[in-house]
């Protein structure tokens, strides 16, 4: 069974906490400019928010235009907004995971989850956005391990 991953909606107010809270000052200011009784004031102050609002609408299709599909025998990231782009990773070629959450991604409950393997293309799939509660990285451990069995492959190492 496939499992399907999205990034959720508050990644985008954990990486863009900055932008998110400028647009909202200057929307609670747009109001008191006409106290100056300057045109400019008014029009920079509105070319502002515009501009904040599409950057903002920009960064959000970006940041949630993408899916990771975990199959039983490989991993794959599809993403892109008006064209796609697909990256897969064998399974079996999975060496370790790592998991990362920082302090605005706490507040907000999601994490980062980062997957190496010995891929010569793409090495390092990151997982941004995931829900803080999935335990994803035990989900493609146990697969990673099943997938080994089942190709009979093992693991040497020299300590």
């Amino acid at each position: 069974m496939d499992v399907y991953i999205k990034p959720n909606y508050r990644q985008f107010f954990a990486e863009y906490t900055g932008l998110t809270l400028l647009f909202m000052m200057s929307l609670v200011v747009m109001p008191f400019s006409f106290i100056f009784n300057n045109g400019y004031i008014q029009i920079g102050l509105s070319s502002l928010s515009l501009l904040l609002a599409i950057v903002g609408i920009a960064k959000y299709i970006t940041l949630t235009a993408v899916v990771w599909i975990i199959s039983d025998t490989s991993l794959c990231r599809i993403r892109g907004v008006f064209s796609r782009h697909t990256d897969y990773i064998e399974l079996y070629r999975v060496v370790d995971y790592s998991e990362s959450q920082t302090f605005l991604q706490k507040l907000w409950r999601v994490k980062t989850v980062c997957i190496i393997s010995t891929d010569k293309t793409d090495s390092t799939m990151v997982m941004y956005g995931v829900c803080a509660r999935y335990d994803i990285v035990q989900l493609i451990r146990n697969r990673v391990e099943n997938c080994k069995k089942e190709k009979r492959i093992y693991e040497i190492t020299n300590q």
